[in-house]
């Protein structure tokens, strides 16, 4: 890896620096356009070295790797199958639960919030985004995975369909509470997206909205509609955000590396915490470290294809 990873790094930084100086002393149209095709070649040139340092484990496995639950690694059986499907549940969850709680904030400071609290509930909002996940993590794991335990005994109780997914647990920690978590930590970031553009609309659209007879709610309903790229924007960086939370998760999701999750109350694992909690130890394994270098390649593209989407839908709209 470090005769890999060595000039990969010396070329990230030239790209920069070359950039930079173009920057500053050619034109800023150029010079922003060389620093963009240098970040684009950054991140083709990472994603070769995570195919290149995971293909042992691409040529032994094949697509099983990916369509595979099993973490064996004394008889170095590898599938990240479980890993995948942790991500998309957790990322899937925690966006459910934050989009509406990002959209009610930006209406809610906008809209009700005094003058003198703008500031300073827009202020707190944003300096949680800041905090560490650290910190998060150790707060969910103890305060967090308490309620998270109520709730989820709670929720198992209910008649189906609710009461399918979810099982009585005594822990607390699993896929529920990692979603519970990540929702929490990826608002802030959706919530400063949709509030800035909530706070842009022209005066004269809302006199319009007013002019026309619409009642507040209404004219709030009218207002997110104005918004919705903004708020398509704030969806695609939580669920980025979302994808790629690492030691907060790994606190509180269980730890489960080789069952498949049957219901929302059991413990799992995801791709980001999978590669940080056995990275420490994989070089004592032949396919380990590749495996795991194949999860971040996959992890990478979709966080790329996930991107291109997001812009190519703003730029349309």
């Amino acid at each position: 890896m470090p005769e890999i990873s060595g000039p990969l790094l010396v070329f990230g930084v030239a790209a920069y620096v070359l950039s930079l100086l173009v920057l500053v002393r050619l034109r800023l149209r150029w010079g922003l356009r060389l620093l963009g095709l240098g970040m684009a070649a950054l991140v083709g040139a990472m994603m070769g070295l995570f195919l290149a340092e995971a293909l042992p484990a691409l040529y032994r496995y094949g697509p099983s790797l990916f369509l595979r639950a099993e973490w064996d690694p004394p008889r170095e059986a590898y599938g990240l199958l479980n890993a995948l499907v942790g991500t998309a549940l957790t990322a899937s969850l925690a966006l459910l639960m934050a989009m509406p709680l990002a959209v009610s904030f930006a209406a809610a400071v906008n809209e009700y919030a005094h003058r003198r609290f703008k500031a300073v509930l827009s202020n707190l909002m944003d300096l949680s985004a800041a905090m560490p996940t650290v910190v998060f993590g150790l707060w969910g794991l103890f305060t967090l995975q308490q309620f998270a335990r109520w709730a989820n005994n709670l929720l198992a109780s209910l008649p189906p369909p609710v009461g399918w997914l979810f099982t009585p647990t005594d822990t607390g920690l699993g896929i529920f509470t990692a979603s519970v978590l990540l929702a929490i930590m990826v608002t802030p970031y959706a919530a400063a997206v949709i509030r800035e553009g909530y706070a842009l609309i022209p005066r004269e659209i809302v006199e319009a909205i007013y002019a026309m007879g619409a009642t507040r709610f209404e004219a709030i309903l009218i207002k997110l509609r104005y918004v919705r790229s903004y708020i398509v924007g704030g969806m695609f960086l939580a669920l980025g955000r979302a994808l790629g939370e690492t030691v907060a998760v790994a606190m509180v999701v269980g730890g489960n590396l080789s069952r498949l999750p049957t219901s929302l109350s059991d413990t799992g694992i995801t791709v980001s915490s999978l590669i940080a909690l056995q990275f420490p130890n994989a070089h004592a394994y032949q396919y380990m470290v590749p495996t795991l270098y194949a999860g971040a390649l996959l992890l990478a593209s979709v966080s790329v294809v996930l991107n291109l989407i997001a812009v190519r839908y703003l730029f349309r709209r």
